[in-house]
């Protein structure tokens, strides 16, 4: 007997909820595969023709979910779905995922032995190529190479020796590499870096290799219509609907966080609320009890700062969140009702409580919201 059954989750409704919005996806791929490919996109070396958007899925597709997000991409034409790790990249392979599968981030070689896997490879040391090269023949590789961000890659001065040392079995079919500030067009170091991987793909060449995709952009590179000669673009946060860039180029953000409204108090003039006390009533109130906290993706930050929406009306964040519990005021609330659907973080990026402006409560970046909650939180696509 089917074990969901047995225990009658079939039928289980989540206090918590993530909403991932089909058709906000669909349309943020749509327009940064025409913003790639419009007349503005600066074109800076001749081996660009049309460039393609490969979706980046990695950290749980930034806390959307993995196979949601894939199951509703995987029918775009995409290049590539990026991935970080073998864990991400067999957990698409389970759920039957057609698009082709690139791991960017470093594997124990000792992994790839097992059994042939379909899957390609970012490559920047040696010990990892020659494991590909014995036991993975059949994959694709992209060579990753360091173009000043000091993080991940082969250093460009040594990338004559690595590409000399490299298994001549191997099917190198990408060079890539990452911009440390892709937001800022004008930055020394984003030029350097443009630089830097055009002396990569020409030291490539010498070497008679021919990839059949060059990929150096991410979300902010891209809208920053930067393009130094590639014919693919990585995008992850454009991708879920929030621009790394103060203009929204009218992306949509996919990602909507609701609650349940489980408990209603009234509160006298200078009473306490939470952990350490660390609001007091100015005046008496009524509070909200929802069953969501930081265990959950409620940054911590947010405690007597942040916010949620009720009724359509903005409700402060009072006292300390919890791991699993946040108060909120709810003194202006008409029509209180226990059960009703509360939004913890909306997909309206003017409202405070989006993801964006969550973020700017927190001195943060979206992306650390959105990988921190919780995996185990059920997500629908709507």
């Amino acid at each position: 007997m089917n074990i969901r059954k047995l225990l009658g989750l079939q039928d289980y409704q989540p206090l918590n909820l993530i909403e991932i919005s089909e058709s906000n996806l669909l349309q943020n791929y749509k327009l940064l595969s025409e913003d790639c490919n419009s007349s503005n996109y600066k074109v800076l070396s001749g081996i660009n023709k049309k460039v393609k958007i490969a979706p980046v899925l990695k950290s749980n597709a930034y806390g959307h979910g993995l196979i949601l997000v894939a199951k509703v991409l995987d029918n775009v034409g995409a290049p590539y779905f990026c991935v970080d790790s073998i864990y991400e990249a067999y957990e698409l392979l389970k759920a039957k995922i057609k698009t082709p599968i690139l791991i960017m981030g470093y594997i124990n070689p000792d992994n790839l032995k097992v059994k042939k896997l379909p899957f390609a490879y970012a490559i920047s040391t040696m010990d990892l190529a020659q494991s590909i090269s014995k036991y993975q023949p059949q994959a694709g590789v992209h060579i990753f190479v360091d173009t000043r961000m000091h993080r991940e890659g082969v250093p460009l001065s040594e990338l004559p020796n690595f590409l000399q040392k490299l298994p001549k079995n191997l099917n190198v079919e990408g060079l890539m590499s990452h911009l440390a500030s892709g937001e800022l067009s004008n930055d020394p170091l984003t030029k350097l870096q443009i630089k830097n991987f055009q002396k990569a793909q020409e030291i490539v060449k010498k070497f008679g290799l021919d990839p059949k995709w060059v990929h150096l952009l991410n979300s902010a590179g891209s809208l920053n219509n930067l393009n130094p000669g590639c014919n693919m673009t990585r995008v992850g946060l454009a991708l879920y609907g929030i621009s790394p860039h103060p203009t929204s180029y009218n992306l949509k953000p996919v990602l909507k966080l609701t609650t349940k409204l489980i408990q209603i108090k009234k509160l006298e003039k200078e009473e306490r609320i939470g952990y350490n006390g660390t609001f007091v009533a100015k005046k008496p109130m009524t509070v909200g009890i929802l069953p969501i906290g930081y265990f959950d993706g409620v940054d911590r930050r947010l405690s007597n700062k942040g916010y949620v929406i009720i009724n359509g009306k903005t409700c402060t964040i009072v006292g300390n969140i919890s791991m699993n519990i946040t108060t909120v005021d709810v003194t202006h609330v008409p029509n209180l009702k226990i059960g009703q659907e509360v939004t913890v973080y909306s997909n309206n990026p003017e409202d405070k409580n989006s993801i964006q402006n969550a973020a700017k409560i927190c001195q943060t970046i979206p992306y650390e919201l959105l990988i921190h909650l919780a995996p185990s939180t059920k997500r629908i696509i709507v």
